[in-house]
């Protein structure tokens, strides 16, 4: 009963103290940088949001209850497991941390790793939902960081064009 607990609160309520790190990675940066992660999370959360949908259009994998005729440890609704929404929104916030500040990023790490091997513990996800999640959520991380600091640049090269203009 103990080790049920622990993997419904790691299943459904870890994800809360990976946001928290993702506000705590972003506290101590100066101005400019908080500017560019906000801009990089929201861009990653994005892409890797439409990866994610494409992705559950494309393939649908039920979720482990319903196949293996078992009741979860949490209720929920059985349909499309793939990919995870836990995994792909921890992940994503894990990896875009990773490009502004690692020693966070690897403590998001462990708990993301946590939420996804206890999503599949309390038998709502298939490891594959989980892997699913993991990979849409590097790709929308590293996706979205490129893209913020081509977004960045394009603007610093258009102000300094005012600039030598005006």
């Amino acid at each position: 009963m103990f080790m049920d607990t622990v993997i419904v609160f790691c299943a459904q309520y870890l994800l809360i103290f990976i946001i928290i790190g993702l506000g705590l990675a972003w506290l101590p940066l100066d101005k400019e940088t908080k500017k560019r992660f906000v801009v990089a999370t929201i861009l990653a959360g994005g892409i890797a949001f439409a990866l994610s949908r494409i992705a559950s259009h494309l393939y649908y994998d039920p979720r482990p209850f319903v196949t293996e005729h078992v009741k979860p440890l949490f209720s929920h609704a059985p349909d499309n497991g793939f990919p995870s929404d836990h995994a792909l929104l921890t992940m994503t916030l894990t990896a875009i941390t990773y490009f502004f500040n690692k020693k966070a990023a690897n403590v998001m790490l462990v708990l993301t790793l946590a939420v996804g091997i206890a999503r599949v513990l309390a038998k709502v996800h298939s490891p594959l939902d989980i892997a699913g999640g993991w990979v849409f959520g590097i790709v929308g991380a590293i996706a979205g960081f490129y893209l913020m600091r081509w977004l960045f640049q394009k603007y610093a090269a258009k102000q300094e064009q005012v600039k030598q203009q005006g």
